[in-house]
């Protein structure tokens, strides 16, 4: 058995993850009239009970300042909106409104037909639910790798 070329998995990982993303952004900009960066947040925001900008920033890998920019141009198109935290009154809480939810649905209908069309042809079904699986395993590992690093 050969050693994997681990600098070469990196830059596959990096070229794929950029050229799904660029397909995904154009066609998103064109039939729902949002990029990419605007459906991420709402996703986070719509999957996570109680979230907060904290939960925000760790659902999409960013800051706190950067998730807190990014609901505050969520909010400012009318997707989102703060409200206070019922037992933490320092703290607000991240909701979509109406037309977030249906911007958030009609991003995902976008976004399902792209990987349908770009990765299910390649992987198949098994194979894009194992990778998913993987890249969440790997995420998982790093979110506990940098909070032990912070102790």
């Amino acid at each position: 058995m050969t050693a994997a070329d681990l600098p070469l998995l990196l830059a596959r990982l990096i070229a794929v993850q950029v050229e799904l993303f660029e397909a995904a952004d154009a066609r998103l900009r064109t039939e729902a009239g949002m990029p990419l960066v605007a459906l991420l947040p709402l996703r986070v925001v719509r999957a996570t009970p109680e979230c907060r900008v904290q939960e925000l920033a760790a659902g999409l890998g960013l800051s706190v300042g950067g998730a807190s920019k990014s609901a505050d141009r969520l909010e400012r198109r009318g997707w989102l909106y703060r409200t206070a935290h019922p037992s933490d009154r320092r703290s607000l809480l991240l909701e979509l409104t109406k037309e977030g939810v249906a911007a958030a649905a009609a991003g995902d209908a976008v976004v399902e037909s792209v990987m349908r069309e770009l990765v299910i042809p390649i992987l198949g079904e098994a194979g894009a639910e194992h990778l998913s699986s993987d890249l969440a395993r790997l995420r998982r590992a790093d979110t506990r790798a940098n909070a032990e690093d912070d102790d």
